[in-house]
């Protein structure tokens, strides 16, 4: 006779479940739902969520944009919005969105990012692009997504630490709305508007700043308003002329792209510094920056010629 297994993990209080299904994907998490009449609800009290267009349209789709079909974006948006009107968890960390398309769905895009603001989200991850921006070959049918700043909380009402945007429009007047953030990465980003050198120097909080891919930037000045700044990556932002830092706790910091100038009044921590420009007199630049930065420990310049503009 077949002895019967006892159900033990069912009888785990509900923290303890969240915790359980919390270290699935978002796919093996909705799956549990089926498990029995305990398990219906568990998945939708899961903190991190994570919704990636390879993940969820499961066809081998082309993801170049502008070549997506309709069918396959309605099936991303069916799926991902069911899931928030399920959710039932009070608090979201982490939410994580990565899409092909853009400012068509602008209005549904809100939600999403409205629903995190409702659920305190801390680490606020959106791409609006599954291509690679070196791969790409033609920039104009990209649907660069207006990003609503307006929209985030700015002040004690935010929770919002970590921010990361891929592909959209950033209007710089609302760049006070990021002065919560410890990390905020810009990737493929239009900065539009009005654009000071100085754009950073409400977000006092951060601690690393990332810019890749990005225009609309001539000049780039860190000041000491940006005291807690350690990491700064500047990579292939077309247009980019100067960059001017004066960060005292900067530890690193990462340039590549054309030949600009740089400026460094007062960095005492720096101490990992790597540059990599088109034309560089490798030996020139590297003794200039080694004279004026001798207390820095780690020091690489480097030349390529590779094709970086758009």
């Amino acid at each position: 006779m077949r002895r019967k297994c006892k159900d033990h993990i069912s009888k785990l209080p509900d923290d303890v479940l969240h915790t359980i299904v919390s270290l699935l994907s978002m796919r093996d998490a909705v799956r549990t739902s089926v498990l029995s009449h305990r398990w219906k609800n568990v998945y939708a009290y899961m903190s991190n969520l994570e919704f990636d267009w390879h993940d969820i349209i499961s066809t081998p789709a082309d993801s170049t944009p502008g070549t997506v079909c309709n069918s396959e974006v309605f099936n991303f948006l069916a799926r991902l919005e069911r899931f928030l009107a399920c959710h039932l968890g009070t608090k979201v960390v982490s939410f994580k969105v990565s899409c092909c398309f853009g400012n068509m769905y602008a209005r549904r895009i809100k939600d999403w990012i409205s629903f995190a603001n409702r659920k305190g989200v801390e680490n606020l991850d959106l791409a609006f692009t599954c291509d690679k921006p070196a791969e790409r070959s033609d920039w104009r049918i990209i649907d660069y997504y207006h990003f609503p700043t307006q929209l985030l909380l700015h002040g004690e009402e935010s929770k919002l630490r970590h921010l990361s945007l891929r592909s959209c429009t950033l209007q710089s007047d609302f760049f006070d709305r990021f002065s919560t953030l410890s990390t905020l990465v810009l990737c493929d980003v239009n900065l539009a508007g009005h654009v000071e050198p100085h754009m950073f120097s409400s977000c006092s909080n951060l601690e690393c700043l990332t810019l890749q891919w990005c225009f609309g930037l001539e000049r780039l000045c860190i000041g000491d308003s940006l005291h807690r700044l350690k990491v700064l990556v500047v990579s292939l932002c077309e247009g980019l002329k100067g960059i001017e830092l004066s960060a005292t706790n900067l530890t690193s910091f990462h340039y590549k792209g054309d030949d600009i100038e740089l400026s460094f009044e007062r960095v005492p921590n720096l101490g990992e510094l790597y540059v990599m420009m088109k034309d560089t007199d490798v030996v020139s630049t590297f003794a200039q920056l080694e004279k004026e930065l001798p207390h820095v420990k780690s020091m690489t310049v480097a030349k390529s010629r590779a094709r970086w503009n758009r």
